[in-house]
């Protein structure tokens, strides 16, 4: 017991330094707790609600740590401008705060007042610009909350959408004008002045010729032979709509029935994880309480993994993103028990650590069967203080790779044979690059150079080892990139890689990013990058000819076939914590492998509400891909309803296949799977790796494979992962899922 008790503290020190809370809560249990105590689950998952309550405590006391605890700020700030009631600037960053919170119309005659006395050219322009978002801000709550409809606040706007108490928008059409009067180089004043205009029904003719944006409520022009899908919003109605801020999902049958489950998180500190189950038919029901979960908060990201092969995926949940030095906060591994119910286990597994964590990947990488695990933290960059007011006062939070040692234990390793990783990173994904079999893991770095840690084997203790060939391999950039993922993006076999920008350089002027591509202006954000597989460890990058040379602040993103072509597409949440990014997320479709053609209007996936997590599955079981969204942006006031874009289309066949794993990992993680098939073009294959694809959400790992027209499948092949040999299955029925256990 002595042991644990000071890996514990070795593991926490540096957090107990910030955070007085959670030092007497530790110190409690250091005096009080009998080994016998330690050892229980229980005890373990207390502790760790007890953790996560500290924060709470911590962000009440020292609100100004964390961005988005806007409810605890504003107490702090109301104690200030009840001693110092004349001072402009605390007043002015006051009605930012409740522009921020759950309390936005509190903002506006505090601005209004300020807008009466502050009336220099600087001031006005700063409580004009205000007061256009806030009354915007408030439009959108009015009419997209109160007045609701699925498709609200999806571009471009139907007749539902548009909104029917006017008075917020056209007094944020009134300062709009003002400003673009004054200031008619920022286009993100276009940009907000267009929306207004959507919203109001009066797009395009009554929006001023000189601050037109064309096309705001046209479809894409897309090819005849392009077979784009549609979708509707059925998140409310299904039941799974969840209605807070940033955070993220996964998908899989946790429960064992048969149906789809979602886990979905929001990073408020408040903010338990929710746990739908599925019921059948694409419906839900809430199991929160039932699985639990009580007290379990928080949590950007999340990543599902069935880490001790008991045939239920288990959950991660990643916490401290974009806090510098104050996200110094635990991670979770929630225990899936095979009864609906799950418990945090991550003491006990040797994973807590005090890291400010985006970012987590799952691969078998020494073969044992049992799947390892690399946490991204977010160490000194130099950007990991773009959201905690310019502090960048930070320490080293090195990443690192654990290893399963098939016990419900890991061991972790800051280095690793050529694997050392001191960066702030953001998204991670394994893939095989050279399909030999051995996990490759690339890594985006925001700032920096991105990593392409290539398995070279193992030594003579059976440790995997590394070789960083980023720059060899013509992966480094972009430098300011966010989720990535390897997919075989042309079926070739061979494993690409797509990484999506997210430019904080640009962070304060998202909306006007998108206005000038919309314009045909020049953009000075960064482009993401699709990387084609050149079969020699090299890569080229072919963006510009693949039509993804476009503007994204990708955070939540995915991919799968949506319209059973046999070749995955592409969905991208957008947005930044400013309320003026009001920009959609973005849907690509993927024609044959050669180009990617935008299709976000016509799918009807446009959603002006911050994009996060995204998990590709088909929650219905009629054959065709949905997307599940968590929408919400980074502060409390920036809440809407989660997304669940069912698919209305239905094009092409198709097979569902869900593997399991005896000698190789029981969820088959990794494991790659060609489909051959005849069609009119003759014998083709098409090609699948088991995963739950991208790094900001996790799809169903059941891998859905597209035939398109095929009427026949003439066979599957598996190549297990490890050394575990190949597996064909003969002439399967196509349209249906199969659950093919390792022979």
């Amino acid at each position: 017991m002595i042991p644990e008790i000071a890996q514990l503290f070795f593991n926490m020190k540096r957090y107990l330094l910030s955070a007085p809370l959670l030092k007497l809560f530790v110190v409690s249990l250091f005096i009080s707790c009998s080994p016998d105590q330690h050892h229980t689950e229980q005890v373990n998952h207390e502790r760790m609600v007890a953790m996560l309550d500290s924060i709470v405590d911590d962000a009440k006391a020292h609100p100004l740590k964390y961005f988005y605890a806007n409810e605890f700020r504003l107490t702090y700030l109301d104690s200030l401008v009840q001693a110092n009631p004349d001072a402009p600037q605390l007043l002015y960053n006051y009605a930012i705060e409740f522009q921020n919170s759950t309390e936005l119309e509190s903002s506006v005659p505090i601005l209004l007042e300020l807008a009466e006395y502050m009336t220099d050219p600087v001031s006005r322009r700063m409580t004009s610009e205000a007061l256009a978002i806030s009354y915007l801000r408030m439009a959108e709550v009015n009419n997209c909350f109160e007045n609701y409809t699925p498709a609200n606040c999806i571009l471009p706007f139907d007749e539902q959408a548009i909104h029917q108490n006017k008075e917020y928008v056209q007094s944020a059409m009134e300062y709009l004008e003002y400003l673009l009067q004054n200031h008619p180089e920022n286009y993100t004043y276009y940009w907000m002045y267009n929306i207004a205009h959507v919203a109001n029904g009066s797009y395009p003719d009554g929006v001023d010729p000189e601050y037109l944006i064309p096309g705001m409520q046209d479809f894409e022009e897309l090819p005849e032979y392009l077979e784009a899908p549609l979708f509707g919003d059925v998140g409310m109605m299904k039941g799974v709509g969840d209605n807070r801020i940033s955070g993220s999902s996964c998908v899989e049958d946790f429960t064992g029935n048969g149906h789809l489950d979602i886990f979905a998180t929001s990073y408020g500190l408040n903010d338990r994880v929710i746990f739908y189950e599925g019921i059948g038919d694409g419906n839900f029901e809430n199991r929160t309480f039932a699985a639990g979960l009580e007290g379990i908060m928080g949590g950007l990201n999340i990543e599902c993994a069935d880490v001790n092969n008991s045939g239920y995926a288990d959950v991660l949940i990643l916490r401290g993103a974009w806090l510098a030095r104050h996200g110094e906060h635990p991670n979770s591994l929630l225990r899936n028990n095979g009864d609906g119910t799950f418990t945090d286990i991550t003491i006990s597994a040797g994973l807590l650590e005090m890291m400010p964590s985006q970012v987590a990947a799952f691969a078998d990488i020494n073969h044992n069967g049992y799947l390892d695990l690399f946490i991204g933290n977010e160490s000194v960059s130099g950007w990991q203080g773009v959201f905690v007011q310019g502090d960048d006062d930070s320490k080293p939070f090195p990443s690192a790779i654990f290893l399963n040692n098939g016990d419900e234990t890991f061991n972790r390793h800051e280095s690793l044979n050529g694997f050392e990783l001191d960066a702030f990173v953001k998204g991670a994904s394994w893939g095989d690059i050279n399909n030999d079999g051995l996990p490759d893991l690339y890594v985006s770095v925001m700032g920096g150079d991105n990593k392409l840690f290539v398995h070279r084997g193992f030594d003579e203790d059976d440790l995997p080892q590394f070789e960083e060939i980023s720059g060899d391999a013509g992966v480094r950039y972009p430098r300011f990139s966010f989720p990535v993922w390897f997919f075989d993006f042309n079926n070739n076999g061979l494993d690409d890689i797509l990484v999506i920008t997210y430019d904080v350089r640009a962070i304060d002027r998202v909306a006007d990013e998108v206005a000038r591509e919309r314009l045909g202006l020049e953009v000075t954000s960064e482009y993401s990058r699709l990387y084609k597989n050149l079969g020699n460890e090299t890569f080229r990058d072919i963006t510009e000819e693949a039509g993804l040379d476009k503007v994204m602040f990708g955070m939540g993103s995915n991919f799968g076939d949506l319209n059973n072509s046999g070749y995955p597409d592409i969905y991208i949440g957008n947005g930044a914590p400013d309320l003026s990014s009001i920009i959609p997320n973005r849907l690509f479709i993927n024609q044959n492998g050669e180009r990617f053609y935008e299709t976000t209007a016509y799918s009807g996936v446009g959603h002006l509400q911050k994009g996060h997590g995204v998990s590709f599955a088909d929650f219905n079981g009629d054959g065709s891909l949905d997307i599940y969204a968590v929408l919400g942006g980074a502060v409390e006031g920036d809440f809407y309803h989660n997304a669940l874009f069912e698919n209305q289309s239905r094009f092409g066949n198709w097979i569902s296949l869900e593997l399991e794993g005896t000698r190789s990992n029981r969820q088959a993680i990794g494991a790659r799977i060609e489909v051959v098939i005849r069609d009119e073009d003759g014998e083709r294959s098409i090609f699948r790796t088991v995963s739950t694809g991208g790094s900001f959400g996790a799809n169903n790992s059941r891998a859905h494979v597209g035939i398109g027209p095929a009427q026949a499948i003439e066979k599957i092949i598996i190549n297990w992962p490890g050394e575990n040999g190949e597996q064909v299955i003969e002439n399967p029925e196509i349209n249906r899922l199969y659950k093919i256990s390792q022979s």
